[in-house]
């Protein structure tokens, strides 16, 4: 049986912070820092032939690199739809995955991606690429939750480790569209920074899709 981490003092998780602050300044300051989000017909973990129906990538100047619906030539699940608003009358004559997974691939290449989730949204997407017999880019990755969890500091005794922290809606528009999720992961690096103060004004973003 594995040993549980020990509740972190005071001082440590001071450091910590510190630490994801630095983090978050880095890869601001870094011009190959890209922000990926995705949104999909559902879960890997429950359905293996999950696709994504829209990806958003930004830079750290907030610069839309890319941004499309995509067509994932199957029925897009009505618990989906509930999330985050998108049917299969939107995404119609959209491009399916297959047309521009070579460029999201380019795109990323030789870059540092960061994704507020990045075991759902990057790994779904190299999931896709293998799935699609595109080339898998050389990149590195992120995770923006991970941070944030750390730099939060709320300790869970259950798994020893920091608590998750969800999404804060930090820029204007709808939750769990694609450019907006990008956009408030890029204000939260600002805020962990120190350069971003302002508290979301509305429901934080759940972790789903």
């Amino acid at each position: 049986m594995m040993t549980k981490a020990p509740q972190p003092t005071q001082e440590e998780k001071a450091k910590t912070k510190q630490e994801m602050s630095a983090w978050a300044k880095e890869r601001l300051m870094d011009p190959d820092t890209l922000i990926v989000d995705v949104e999909t017909t559902g879960f890997l973990n429950k359905d293996p032939k999950t696709e994504v129906v829209s990806v958003s990538l930004i830079n750290t100047q907030n610069q839309v690199v890319f941004a499309s619906l995509i067509n994932p030539n199957r029925p897009i699940p009505l618990d989906a739809q509930k999330i985050h608003g998108i049917d299969d009358r939107v995404v119609k004559s959209s491009p399916p995955f297959p047309v521009i997974g070579q460029l999201i691939a380019g795109l990323m290449d030789k870059k540092h991606v960061v994704a507020f989730n990045a075991q759902f949204d990057v790994h779904l997407l190299v999931t896709l690429m293998q799935r699609y017999n595109i080339e898998v880019p050389d990149f590195e990755v992120s995770c923006a939750m991970e941070a944030y969890s750390a730099w939060v500091g709320d300790w869970a005794k259950t798994k020893g480790d920091w608590k998750w922290q969800r999404l804060p809606k930090l820029a204007y528009g709808k939750a769990h569209d694609a450019l907006v999720d990008c956009q408030s992961t890029l204000l939260l690096l600002k805020k962990m920074a120190g350069d971003f103060s302002d508290e979301p004004k509305t429901d934080e973003i759940k972790l789903d899709f």
